[in-house]
This record gives C-alpha cells, structure tokens and sequence, in this order.
C-alpha cells in the first residue's frame, strides 16, 4: 500500500508528489544515509521495517516501529524517524507518521480495538501535533530498563510520550 500526497500550482499543475511506502531491501543505503544524518542507525532492524517518503523518485524521509517487552508488555515504539534537513517542516514526517497509525498492525488485548505507541523525542511539540501526550518519568522507568541503567536519566532530553487511539 502507498499513500501519494499532491500539491498543485494555481493553474492546477503537480509541483510536487510525495509518495509514502514500505522500504524494500534496496532502499538500504538511502535509508543508512538519512538516519546517519541525524546520528541514527538501524539497531538490529531490516530496510523492510520502514516506510519510506519519496520525491521525485529520491527517499526523503524515513520511519519504522519496533515491538518492545516491559514487565511482560509488548508495546510498539517509534525506533526511528528522519526528514531530509532540506525539507523539514514542510508536513513529510506527519505524513510518514499518519501512515505508520493508521496502516501497523498494532498489539491489542483480546476484545479491544486499541492502537497504542511510545517514542522517545527531543521534539515533542512534533509529537503533541500528532496527538501523543507527554508520560512522567516514573512511566518512562516502567517502559524501557536501559533508562533504569542510564547514569543520565536525572537530566535526560529526552521526553517520553504515548499514542493511543481507540476504533
């Protein structure tokens, strides 16, 4: 499945077409070229992970989710999520991220239709657009044991955040 988004010029004409689709193996290096940019990297995770922003034919934008296990809950999380530096701020990682909700099978309880998603951000303006609200800390102990183990959790930049939407 992919998603084309349009924008015309006043006599009607595309200026510009973002299509958003899964990675295939050979998106490999666009996407390590990307991710790298932002000091990122693909942790054990296949080009197949991602789903991918494309203009013109070039990968401008990436993103993946990872199922995570934490005191015997499985939750998905936002492992990673890049924009060219050239075009950001102009809608791609919403659109990555409004595919990601709405296309992912996303782990439920029995009986409920419930979609459920964590990330980790130095941007959470980004994420409160999106619908996240912010967690406490204690909530990001609960979660993730490596912020349990982090000597900086006490001035950490990182906020915490949740997704969760019911059908």
């Amino acid at each position: 499945m992919s998603l084309i988004d349009h924008k015309k010029n006043a006599s009607g004409r595309n200026m510009t077409e973002i299509l958003i689709r899964k990675a295939e193996k050979k998106d490999l290096l666009a996407i390590q070229r990307l991710l790298s940019t932002y000091f990122l990297d693909m942790e054990e995770l296949e080009p197949e992970d991602f789903v991918l922003a494309e203009k013109e034919g070039k990968v401008v934008g990436c993103a993946a989710l990872i199922r995570d296990t934490s005191n015997e809950k499985t939750f998905l999380e936002l492992h990673s999520i890049a924009v060219h530096p050239n075009l950001r701020g102009k809608g791609i990682g919403t659109r990555l991220m409004e595919y990601l909700i709405n296309t992912i099978d996303f782990p439920e309880p029995p009986g409920t239709s419930a979609c459920e998603l964590y990330v980790r951000t130095t941007a959470p303006g980004f994420f409160e657009k999106l619908g996240f609200i912010k967690l406490q800390d204690a909530e990001k102990l609960l979660l993730w044991e490596d912020c349990r183990k982090c000597e900086h959790f006490e001035k950490c930049a990182q906020h915490a955040m949740r997704y969760f939407r019911v059908s």
